[in-house]
């Protein structure tokens, strides 16, 4: 007998209506990833809006909501703009939307 957490979770997870909800969050997680890999490249994401809005403050907090706006903004577009149909597809939306707005803003090396 399976205990009453896991039987809830298994009969949430396989509801017809989860299905949207588990490709956003494959879609967040796909954001979150590219972000984490996109800091070696210099990925400035909305720092410079932050420091613009919000001055005065430390590092640490420009980095931290930086890193909530760009997953969770990220995610939410790459949801509405891929409509994934499959979790391939939403990991698909959240690589691209973070990595569309690194190669948008990013300044080049000048060649």
């Amino acid at each position: 007998m399976q205990a009453p957490i896991a039987d809830f979770a298994l009969r949430v997870t396989a509801a017809p209506d989860f299905t949207p909800v588990l490709y956003y969050l494959v879609t967040l997680f796909g954001a979150s990833a590219m972000y984490v890999f996109s800091l070696n490249k210099g990925f400035e994401g909305s720092l410079a809006f932050l420091k613009r809005v919000a001055p005065g403050k430390t590092q640490v907090f420009y980095d931290r909501v930086d890193f909530v706006i760009v997953i969770f903004a990220g995610s939410v577009i790459g949801t509405i703009f891929f409509s994934p149909v499959s979790t391939l597809e939403a990991l698909a939306a959240g690589f691209g939307w973070v990595g569309a707005i690194n190669i948008l803003l990013n300044k080049g090396t000048g060649q």
